[in-house]
């Protein structure tokens, strides 16, 4: 239990070993410290797990492994006379936790975690890792307080959206992120798939999207690495890498506007029917944005059909992402197709238009069994209460929709867009939302699923940049997601956080140390 400890020894014992504190992230809903002494990790630990708790269990052993080097065993009952360290992973008997809620319980004699669920158990196996550190006065030996903790998070859609439109992610990084986010509790990966930059999706029955529109044009002298698509193969295992961890993944296929992309490999599906290369963000310069599904042609909704069926049989998420937002409606006033569907459904605002093409988009999605999702500037045709609404542009567009009977994310770029720089949006500002508004109603309240941060990589694109971006912030929102609403105190959290840069170091995450 000696080897390869010298990094994670100075780490650990910033904090004095006897101290009754902790770093856990988020915090935990109650912790009660015993007065047992520690639970020393001496090999072999076993860990006993209870039937639909053996992914868990085999997941907790291979973290103990690669990041403590403890020699792990999973066995089917634990016999104290052949020694070795205890953790029982189990269903709590009166199935009392809540749902993702655990219990966990550690002494001298081992480590009790239960649960209600299989990822109330995950999420208990992530406390107790973040609860280990090394005793000095024994070498470094790695040990875990003695302790009785009780959590469960605050809200059930605590989400992160990654831009893969402006900038290709690479499969791999899309994998250390599901496993940063799984370690702190998060559930929710919002994959944004489509945008004016790029079709980031294979789409069998309609191969141009990838074929033509996955690429940015060769005169925007673009890093290779930059363009690209999934296959439906590699994003179903991203799906099952994902779901071992607890995290579903959301994707996003923006409609009508935001669509250049999809609009270069089918401009017959566009009201200029223009054919406008894929160019990053900012060099649209000089180029007519071509960026708007025709609204009056039936091909668009048939393009819509042959997408969203595949999508929908990819993505076992109950959610699919509809997009929505900045749609410019001038070119639909410009458009006589467009303009004689107006006449037929007898509406006479670009705004009721838009309102017709994303419930006829969405129907594939409820016909699939699932609900569809969009942002905020929807609410203003007052879209079907089907849709789940997320609020990015401020708070207030949350509120109206809460009002108006929606269920809501909320999203702000306030306080959640972490593309933004640290000048304008600091670790601190994160810490400090609140996704409630104060005039809220119980039954309003009831219908704010939770929060969720997004970044979008056309500023910064390289992943060393993408994590300096996120870390530390996102810090703040995994706690904000989780922990009950009076933990505001930011000084304390800013000091669990220094304790996390261990995790960084171990991640391979390049964090914005100014900022902890």
């Amino acid at each position: 239990m000696k080897r390869n400890q010298t990094v994670l020894f100075f780490l650990f014992i910033v904090v004095p070993f006897f101290a009754q504190q902790h770093a856990v992230i988020p915090q935990p809903v109650d912790i009660t410290w015993l007065q047992s002494a520690p639970c020393y990790l001496s090999d072999p630990v076993k860990i006993v797990a209870e039937k639909g708790f053996l992914s868990e269990a085999v997941l907790l052993a291979g973290e103990l492994e690669s990041r403590f080097n403890c020699w792990v065993v999973l066995v089917e009952e634990y016999n104290e006379k052949e020694g070795g360290t205890l953790i029982r992973i189990g269903q709590d008997t009166d199935r009392s936790h809540p749902t993702e809620g655990y219990q966990l319980k550690v002494d001298s004699k081992g480590c009790l975690i239960t649960a209600s669920d299989p990822v109330g158990a995950f999420y208990g196996c992530n406390t107790l890792l973040q609860l280990i550190e090394a005793d000095p006065e024994k070498d470094g030996q790695y040990c875990i307080k003695s302790v009785d903790i009780k959590d469960y998070p605050r809200f059930g859609w605590r989400g992160l959206m990654m831009d893969c439109s402006r900038t290709f992610l690479s499969m791999d990084y899309l994998k250390k992120t599901i496993d940063r986010m799984a370690f702190y509790k998060l559930n929710k990966l919002h994959l944004h798939l489509t945008d004016d930059q790029g079709w980031r999706l294979e789409i069998k029955s309609r191969p141009k999207l990838t074929s033509e529109g996955a690429a940015f044009a060769a005169s925007s002298l673009e890093p290779e690495n930059f363009s690209g698509y999934y296959t439906q193969q590699q994003m179903k295992e991203l799906i099952a890498y994902a779901a071992q961890r607890h995290v579903e993944v959301i994707p996003e296929i923006e409609a009508p506007g935001h669509s250049s992309a999809a609009l270069y490999a089918y401009p017959e599906l566009s009201c200029s029917k223009l054919k406008v290369p894929v160019y990053p963000l900012f060099a649209f310069e000089g180029e007519r944005l071509n960026d708007v599904y025709c609204a009056g042609t039936e091909d668009t909704y048939v393009f819509f059909k042959d997408v969203l069926g595949e999508v929908a049989r990819i993505f076992p998420s109950p959610y699919i992402h509809l997009g929505g937002d900045e749609v410019r409606t001038q070119l639909w006033k410009e458009c006589k197709v467009c303009r004689n569907k107006m006449n037929e459904l007898g509406i006479d605002s670009e705004v009721l238009l838009q309102r017709y093409m994303m419930t006829r988009a969405a129907e594939n999605v409820l016909s699939a069994g699932k609900m569809p999702i969009c942002w905020d500037e929807a609410i203003e045709g007052d879209i079907g209460k089907d849709w789940i609404i997320m609020a990015w542009q401020e708070q207030e567009k949350g509120r109206i929709a809460l009002q108006k009977g929606y269920q809501v994310v909320m999203t702000p770029t306030s306080h959640l867009y972490f593309d933004y720089s640290y000048a304008t949006t600091p670790t601190r500002k994160v810490y400090s939302y609140d996704p409630v508004p104060p005039d809220a109603t119980e039954d309003e309240k009831s219908r704010i699923l939770g929060i969720q941060a997004n970044y979008w990589t056309h500023i910064d694109r390289w992943e060393s940049r993408i994590d300096y971006q996120l870390f530390p912030r996102v810090l703040a929102l995994y706690e904000k997601a989780w922990s009950e609403e009076t933990v505001v105190d930011y000084d304390d959290f800013r000091k669990r956080g220094k304790q996390h840069k261990l995790w960084f170091h171990y991640f391979g995450i390049e964090y914005n140390g100014n900022d902890m």
